[in-house]
């Protein structure tokens, strides 16, 4: 690590984002400016004005120029880390939400909750002809408009909306390299005045052209992202050309170009500045395929994992894609990353993901340039809607709906006709299309919201692909594709509670299904004796059983044909994932879920994302792949996670390394999509939890982010620590 990217570190590391205090004004003012010209004009020109007008800043020794306004540094220079807030239940539904009266219930008892949106940016058109490439593709566009088209108008309106928010951008841009001007004017220093110029000629060129350097290059990708800030994209795939060629010019090191790399990830962290430690905010992919199937690793990969290993920071996230032509060389030096503690990267395969997405009508080129957003949402890049994540489905509930226990959603269950196993799956398939049916209804609420926004998101659509095009935006369904997806929670607990029926109900009779339910309703109590032998039977999912984990499976299979049965609002389909995300909803839907048949008591969290319920999955880390693996995950093309923590003491020589390179192959070969890490131990974690003054940069894998465990709530941290501890069983 250089001196001026230490230093960098070091400034970015006590910011803290507050936000604008201009914005509101600067909007305000275009507006009143604006009044009686058509909506989507007026929310476009105030975009330009504050593009026009916000502060410009450009920091000592930086490179990689582009602050957003509101970042500051603490003056102690110490962050107090929070992550998302409290999700909060007993409310009809999120205020910004309209949500149907017969949807109300399965937000008010905790079926239902919101989530955030993701999506990811065209690099691949900016690179190739810039910004002003797009504003000539508005222009084509407009000029082949149909003058006895009836929609002519809006139409028109909305392509001058995207010329006019482009321009602002570009004209950002150009402000940037204004102010590098001045700076070199007045430098005194001789090195200091070049590299200013050289930032000033950059942001001159991008992201308005293609970019001829590797420097402007990681410019570009900055400004681009700085348009609309969520997911980096395959930076890797769009850096290379740039790096290669300056390289063989001879007007590039391989030094300088990690400087650079640096100075990037260093924008990508402040983007939300140090006091978020979530880091879901800016989740970037290397390797995997290209579009026609070949190798798509290369140089610019390998410096990107070199990058992450010395900053050590958990932004941005790295997710490196596997194949079966993926070098065993980076995939061993993606794990050795691992060793510097700031969680990245995680792993997925596309021998999984780019058939799912095939399988709900992607196109395979495009399904192979696939990457990765949010906490772990699989976006087709630049290309799609996908609805990443429209909210969370909490499955345990959905169980005791058809048990009766859930009177405020569901009619007293007949409990008495439900004699067998398949009486009881038809009743939780009726459960299952109760919900689905109300989440479709809660969705179109939601997405008509998000549509009648001014240009369906002016930024986005004119950065994703056809919404130029189709004259209709992002959120319109302008999109090449269209999907709406939600997350399950709580899978393991539901397939271990319907075995569990099975077993000591069906099978053995020791309790009728309503002496059961009666011992659900009180909680367990009274019944402890049966509650350990509950959890101490070794048939949950997580242990190789495949009676277990082909009810998982099946409750995948069951609501997702259910799902697809209606049609979101921008068109495609409904599709599952089962992360659990920033918002933390195995713990939150885990506080208002009463007890399951899985032994679990009222209030207690439900399993982690894809993951077995904590400490239940008890034959080795194997066994737990064996099972994730076993389920169809060619119906979850997104946001798809699994935890795994092991001791960190495994990956500390070359022989370690490579086990656990091994033992992510021979998951992704045997069926897995993703896999992530926590290399901790428990002992660590009890001790961070006791001197956490000692431990502020210890990082952990909590759903499909990264944050500092010293910044989790007390039961988050709990469920981390109860998560099974895998040490050196990788065979």
């Amino acid at each position: 690590m250089s001196d001026r990217i230490d230093t960098i570190r070091t400034r970015v590391l006590s910011s803290r984002q507050l936000g604008d205090p201009r914005a509101g004004a600067l909007h305000a003012e275009s507006l009143a400016q604006t009044v009686g010209e058509p909506e989507v004009i007026r929310h476009a020109k105030a975009a330009a004005h504050y593009d026009r007008q916000q502060a410009i800043t450009i920091n000592p020794g930086e490179l990689i120029v582009g602050t957003r306004p509101g970042l500051t540094l603490d003056p102690a220079g110490k962050i107090t880390q929070q992550i998302f807030g409290r999700q909060g239940f007993g409310v009809p539904a999120p205020a910004w939400w309209p949500v149907p009266e017969e949807a109300r219930p399965f937000w008010t008892e905790g079926v239902f909750s919101p989530a955030g949106n993701h999506t990811t940016l065209d690099y691949e058109s900016i690179f190739a002809a810039g910004f002003e490439g797009l504003l000539r593709r508005v222009d084509q566009r407009r000029a082949t408009l149909a003058a006895d088209d009836p929609e002519l108008a809006a139409k028109r309106d909305f392509l001058n909306a995207l010329q006019i928010v482009g321009e602002g951008h570009l004209d950002l841009s150009r402000r940037y390299a204004d102010a590098a001007l001045a700076q070199a004017a007045q430098s005194t220093d001789p090195t200091r005045r070049r590299e200013l110029e050289t930032i000033a000629r950059n942001c001159r060129q991008v992201p308005a052209q293609p970019p001829t350097t590797f420097w402007e290059a990681c410019q570009c990708a900055w400004f681009s992202f700085f348009f609309l800030p969520d997911a980096p994209g395959r930076v890797d795939q769009y850096l290379y050309p740039c790096y290669r060629r300056d390289l063989e010019n001879g007007t590039l090191t391989r030094d300088f170009a990690k400087e650079l790399l640096s100075s990037l990830w260093l924008k990508y962290f402040e983007s939300v500045g140090a006091a978020s430690a979530v880091s879901a905010h800016n989740h970037l992919t290397l390797g995997g395929v290209t579009p026609d199937g070949r190798d798509a690793s290369n140089e610019v990969t390998v410096l990107c994992l070199e990058v992450t290993e010395e900053l050590r920071l958990q932004r941005p996230q790295i997710g490196l894609r596997w194949h079966r032509g993926t070098p065993v060389e980076l995939l061993q030096r993606a794990v050795r990353v691992l060793r510097c503690g700031s969680g990245n990267p995680d792993f997925c395969s596309d021998e999984q993901i780019v058939p799912a997405l095939a399988g709900i009508g992607v196109s395979l080129e495009d399904a192979r340039d696939f990457s990765l957003s949010g906490c772990h949402e699989v976006i087709v890049t630049g290309r799609a809607q996908m609805g990443s994540v429209e909210g969370f489905i909490n499955l345990p509930k959905v169980l005791r709906m058809a048990l009766g226990l859930e009177p405020a959603l569901q009619a007293e269950a007949r409990l008495d006709e439900l004699t067998t196993p398949a009486a009881l799956w038809d009743a939780l398939s009726a459960a299952l299309e109760r919900v689905a049916e109300m989440a479709h209804r809660s969705a179109l609420g939601r997405d008509q919201l998000a549509a009648a926004q001014p240009g369906g998101h002016l930024q986005a659509s004119l950065v994703v692909r056809d919404c130029i095009e189709a004259c209709k935006g992002y959120t319109q369904g302008g999109a090449r594709y269209n999907f709406c997806n939600w997350d399950v929670i709580g899978l393991a607990n539901l397939a271990d509670a319907l075995a569990v029926l099975h077993r000591i109900v069906f099978a053995e009779r020791f309790l009728t299904l309503r002496e059961f339910v009666g011992i659900l309703a009180r909680d367990w109590d009274g019944a402890e004796t049966l509650r350990q032998r509950v959890l101490s039977d070794p048939k949950h999912f997580g242990n190789d059983d495949s009676e277990v984990d082909e009810l998982a499976g099946r409750v995948i299979e069951t609501l997702s044909a259910t799902l697809r049965r209606h049609t979101p609002f921008r068109g495609g389909s409904y599709i599952l994932g089962t992360t659990a995300g920033g918002e933390n909803m195995h713990i939150e839907y885990g506080r208002v879920t009463g007890a399951t048949p899985d032994g679990r008591k009222a209030g207690a969290t439900l399993a982690d994302s894809l993951g077995a319920a904590q400490g239940r999955d008890r034959h080795g880390v194997t066994a737990l792949l064996n099972s994730v693996a076993r389920l169809p995950h060619r119906l979850l093309p997104t946001a798809t996670t699994l935890n795994v923590k092991l001791d960190p003491y495994i990956i500390t020589t070359d022989d370690g390394v490579a086990k656990v390179a091994a033992l992510i192959e021979a998951h992704f070969r045997g069926g897995g999509q993703q896999l992530q890490f926590n290399l901790v131990n428990r002992a660590l974690l009890l001790e961070a939890r006791q001197h956490p003054e000692a431990y502020p940069e210890l990082m952990v894998r909590v759903a499909g982010y990264c944050a500092p465990f010293t910044s989790l709530w007390t039961d988050l941290q709990d469920e981390i620590i109860a998560r099974t501890e895998h040490l050196t069983q990788t065979s």
